[in-house]
């Protein structure tokens, strides 16, 4: 068996923590293929002009889980009084995510910049089985290192003061696949990582948040959920 990177090795470890949690139940999961790291990026990124002046950060190697699939969908166990917590994650290799179409999240009156930056989106992380409409997507763009992240929410642009559906994270790539494993895929995770206020959004979101703070660190505790409590209190 090859070596696995510290962020790869604390994916799967958190990937085996989840199924084997007695607090949460799994709706679904799956372990794709793993692939070869040695190869490295594939060829298409230098042989397709659209990706010239992309700069693909070396440390992509390292962060990104070399497999063609990991994903799970979990619920907690229902418990008197506690409330329930929901999650869901699907992350695969980075090359392979950065290849594929850009997610179809316009509707047809959106302005030609919203149209712009949704084509320069590639999924990374996404919540197909729940249907929640949540994701995480690369912003591919020449010359711009590292690349953006962003957060698409269907339902955003329903609360006051939001104009679309994304917002910028305040993480890169390497950073995303660090906390990841801490969060498990929790719903709205990533909000901890904007700039929104989260008073105004749905209740829902800030107890799935406030739920997560108050479980894992019993039922993980080789996590450490203290920044993570910090950033939601610095958004209420």
């Amino acid at each position: 068996m090859r070596e696995y990177s510290a962020i790869e090795s604390a994916l799967y470890a958190s990937f085996d923590r989840l199924l084997e949690s007695d607090i949460l139940e799994i709706d679904f999961e799956s372990v794709g293929t793993f692939t070869d790291p040695s190869a490295g990026k594939p060829s298409e990124f230098d042989e397709q002009s659209e990706w010239k002046d992309v700069i693909l950060d070396h440390r992509f190697d390292e962060a990104t889980p070399w497999i063609t699939e990991l994903a799970c969908r979990w619920r907690s166990v229902k418990r008197k009084r506690a409330p329930e917590i929901h999650g869901e994650f699907r992350v695969r290799n980075i090359y392979d995510a950065l290849l594929k179409n850009a997610p179809d999240l316009t509707w047809e009156r959106a302005s030609d910049t919203e149209k712009q930056l949704v084509a320069e989106f590639r999924t990374i992380d996404d919540t197909p089985r729940s249907g929640a409409g949540l994701l995480t997507a690369v912003r591919v763009q020449p010359h711009v290192n590292p690349l953006e992240l962003w957060y698409y929410d269907k339902d955003l642009s329903r609360y006051p003061g939001h104009a679309t559906d994304y917002v910028r994270l305040d993480l890169d790539y390497v950073e995303y696949m660090k906390v990841l494993p801490v969060t498990k895929g929790t719903f709205g995770w990533q909000y901890l990582f904007s700039d929104i206020s989260l008073c105004g959004l749905e209740r829902h979101v800030v107890e799935n948040l406030e739920a997560m703070l108050d479980a894992f660190p019993t039922a993980f505790p080789e996590y450490d959920y203290a920044p993570l409590r910090a950033r939601l209190e610095a958004r209420l």
